[in-house]
């Protein structure tokens, strides 16, 4: 079969190799035009006008670092010579090494060196046509995709093209969607020589001061992103875009008061205000095989959106090889429902994160409190404490494990919230708001 993939974006170049390794053949049309050849750094002068998100953060899950193991080994290959950092979250360990451990491996990188590798590796296979400058103006009568005011000719449309853009008339499935209810202020910094990662109890380090929150990633060649999430709702903390309000509050927080300071770390972008985050399910079947952000998104906090584009991939060829007839029922079996399930856990997540910030009575320290909140930052809270919590949340956080593993078994959780009742409630990372509002008050005027 020809597919015709609509987006050259990472959920797009996945798709078009996994495709084409399961023997079949593809062009990819793409609207903005990166070389294919040119050295890793060239990806960050790319306009990709499309992504909003392209220089925001992003990981590879263990799940989506497996996969790329499994079936795009030049590619792993690539971007671990390029500069890519995993991080092996089994040393957390207290006790021997078991069967599984050795999945629980985080791969990080920037986002434009993720797309360069897998534009490079897919450009070297014969069955993939990449068009670059190459803009996707919506679909013929009979189902041809349109491309610079022509048909492409194939058997199977691909919508790839994210959460943003839909040409007009483009077909999608229904799908109401939920505010993330946050808006992310983000800013990359490079490590100073002799400096290493700030290490954290399990992953890196995160937290919450009750009103907001802030998260922080690793990334490729030694640098780190920290972003501080405000709800959208919440006008006076939008003083957080500008850069002397930014790095205030992080001097307020602890321990981004240490990852922040120039002794530890350099800015190397601006502050990036991320809004209007929204949890959509469109795995419904639709006119369209819809794969990575177009199919579902969500929460970037949880940073899904990688690994679902490789799972996403691996679907769809899957059902080519296995199911060429009935390509979109078998590929939405095989895709959907776990896609769904993590879109409803996200929307569960930002609905009492949220409620938290509110000031309403949240408490993930116990099930009944907010089992969303209790089964992620309570599990993460614990887990450094105990070998079987830490497998079960690294497995679920990481996509290794569908979510009823851990929902279904109440003896974890019961372990879980003995931990907890042990440790008493943590202490706040940073200030009140009000205490804050005045700090940050006082550089920005």
């Amino acid at each position: 079969m020809r597919f015709v993939v609509a987006g050259g974006g990472v959920a797009g170049l996945a798709s078009a190799l996994a495709l084409a390794r399961a023997g079949q053949d593809v062009v990819v049309l793409e609207r903005d035009a990166p070389d294919p050849a040119g050295p890793p750094q060239s990806a960050f002068a790319v306009d990709r006008r499309g992504i909003p998100h392209y220089f925001q953060p992003h990981a590879f899950l263990p799940r989506g670092r497996r996969l790329l193991a499994e079936w795009a080994p030049d590619v792993l290959d690539l971007l671990t010579e390029a500069g890519a950092a995993p991080q092996d979250l089994a040393e957390k360990l207290h006790g021997p090494r078991e069967p599984g451990d050795e999945d629980l491996v985080y791969l990080w990188a920037r986002r434009p060196l993720i797309e360069w590798a897998l534009r490079r590796v897919v450009a070297g296979e014969p069955s993939v046509e990449l068009r670059g400058g190459s803009r996707v103006d919506g679909l013929t009568e009979d189902g041809l995709v349109v491309a610079d005011g022509n048909p492409v000719p194939g058997d199977v449309v691909v919508d790839a093209l994210g959460r943003y853009r839909r040409p007009p008339g483009w077909p999608e499935a229904g799908g109401e969607p939920t505010d993330c209810g946050a808006v992310y202020y983000c800013r990359y910094f490079r490590l100073e020589p002799g400096v290493d990662y700030l290490d954290a109890p399990v992953l890196n380090p995160r937290g919450d001061l009750g009103y907001l929150g802030f998260n922080t990633f690793r990334g490729d060649n030694r640098t780190l992103a920290v972003i501080v999430l405000a709800p959208a709702a919440d006008r006076e903390l939008r003083v957080l875009r500008y850069d002397a309000a930014w790095l205030a509050a992080c001097a307020a927080i602890t321990p981004l008061n240490v990852m922040t300071a120039p002794d530890f770390a350099l800015p190397i972008t601006d502050v990036m205000p991320m809004g209007g985050l929204r949890n959509v399910d469109r795995t419904r079947a639709a006119a369209l095989i819809a794969v990575g952000d177009a199919f579902c998104h969500t929460d970037p906090a949880f940073a899904y959106g990688l690994s679902f584009a490789l799972v996403h991939a691996q679907a769809l060829a899957q059902a080519a090889v296995e199911a060429p007839d009935a390509l979109a029922e078998c590929y939405h079996a095989n895709a959907g429902p776990e896609s769904r399930e993590r879109h409803a856990l996200a929307c569960a997540m930002d609905a009492d994160r949220s409620a938290r910030w509110r000031g309403e009575p949240v408490d993930p320290s116990r099930r009944d409190g907010s089992y969303p909140l209790f089964s992620f930052a309570g599990a993460l809270a614990a887990a450094p404490h105990d070998d079987v919590v830490l497998r079960r949340t690294l497995r679920r956080i990481g996509l290794l494990d569908r979510v009823a593993v851990f929902d279904d078994d109440p003896g974890l959780h019961a372990r879980i919230e003995r931990i907890l009742g042990e440790l008493g409630p943590p202490p706040s990372p940073g200030p009140p708001r009000d205490e804050l509002l005045a700090r940050l008050a006082e550089v920005v005027g």
